[in-house]
């Protein structure tokens, strides 16, 4: 490979990281310690819940760049957020928030935090349950979301968000040491989803989202 490592190996010296077959990295190749421009870095399901101007953001990893899509779940046949190794919290709070017709855009800056679960506890009816594993990256973010309402508390959600990262853990995966990128590394998150108020005033209301981070 001729780019950077992503993922890489933690220990000093270390120039090739075999995992267990994975699904796209042959034994000896280097696990990527920074993608390339415009790589996807990892792809996501969550729920962000909004009390007022705060806003709480929790889910997993559905595809991580050069992993095997195999080593994210401890259960190949149970792909959700209850056998996801790789999971995610994060917290923002508005800044700003401006209408125009059915348009509702809002920005805020906050931080997020990746985790890797050995025995995964998520449930999205705690987001704690999000926080539980080994922190093992964090990032300092900037959200920008755009809000289209559909209907009486209903809208469709489009959020972009700056990603920096602050730090990376080294952390065990398939008997290696890996580390999840490193301070610097810049990416941007894209989400789409649904959203829907359950209270006008505070305004609470959660939204279900997807989506991606990009290297750049």
């Amino acid at each position: 490979m001729n780019r950077r490592n992503f993922l890489q190996a933690a220990g000093i010296g270390s120039t090739a990281l075999a995992l267990s077959v994975p699904a796209q990295a042959a034994a000896g190749d280097r696990i990527s310690e920074r993608a390339a421009e415009g790589q996807i870095l990892f792809e996501f399901l969550g729920r962000s819940n909004q009390d007022g101007p705060k806003v709480t953001h929790f889910g997993f990893l559905t595809h991580l760049f050069d992993l095997g899509d195999d080593f994210l779940f401890t259960d190949a046949n149970v792909r959700t957020e209850e056998s996801a190794r790789f999971t995610f919290l994060a917290a923002s709070a508005l800044e700003s928030r401006h209408e125009h017709g059915n348009i509702i855009t809002t920005s805020a800056p906050g931080e997020l935090t990746l985790y890797l679960n050995q025995t995964p506890q998520g449930d999205f009816n705690d987001p704690d349950s999000f926080a539980r594993g080994q922190a093992i990256a964090s990032f300092s973010t900037r959200y920008y979301n755009v809000l289209n309402v559909q209907a009486p508390n209903q809208g469709i959600t489009t959020a972009a968000v700056e990603l920096t990262q602050l730090r990376a853990g080294s952390f065990a995966l398939a008997g290696q040491r890996l580390r999840f990128g490193r301070p610097g590394l810049r990416a941007r998150l894209s989400a789409t989803g649904q959203g829907t108020r359950t209270q006008a005033d505070p305004l609470r209301a959660f939204y279900l989202v997807g989506g991606s981070a990009v290297a750049g």
